[in-house]
């Protein structure tokens, strides 16, 4: 469980998040006791979690290899509208690739009632 909370933790970027939805008005961003995992849930989200890291950072690499190729574009004399755009949607295609495996890999180990707390704060997880 504190390996779960540690990870938890090291994914966030910001350190507390309030919301007045759930959990007497306070929610500690990215932290997922409220929605009470069991044992084999934890060790199932936590090996998510650190999957989910490789791909992340993955994606990262890969991201500003292609903002710099953006950089290069609109430098150029001409500007290719096209080369833009192409390029723009696929990072966000593969963002939300990313993100879509993430979130439904999650949702295969909550139960209904945990998908229903998650569901709140949802947003804290996406992608940017």
């Amino acid at each position: 469980m504190k390996i779960l909370k540690i990870l938890i933790l090291l994914f966030s970027l910001s350190t507390i998040c309030f919301s007045s939805e759930y959990n007497h008005n306070k929610h500690i961003y990215k932290n997922l006791d409220y929605l009470n995992l069991d044992k084999q849930q934890i060790n199932k989200i936590k090996e998510i979690l650190l999957e989910y890291q490789e791909d992340y950072e993955d994606f990262y690499i890969e991201k500003n290899k292609k903002e710099k190729k953006l950089k290069e574009l609109i430098q150029d004399n001409q500007f290719n509208e096209d080369k833009y755009e192409d390029i723009l949607e696929d990072i966000y295609e593969e963002l939300v690739e990313l993100e879509t495996e993430f979130i439904e890999r999650i949702h295969r180990v909550l139960s209904k009632e945990q998908r229903q707390k998650f569901s709140l704060y949802i947003k804290e997880w996406r992608l940017e």
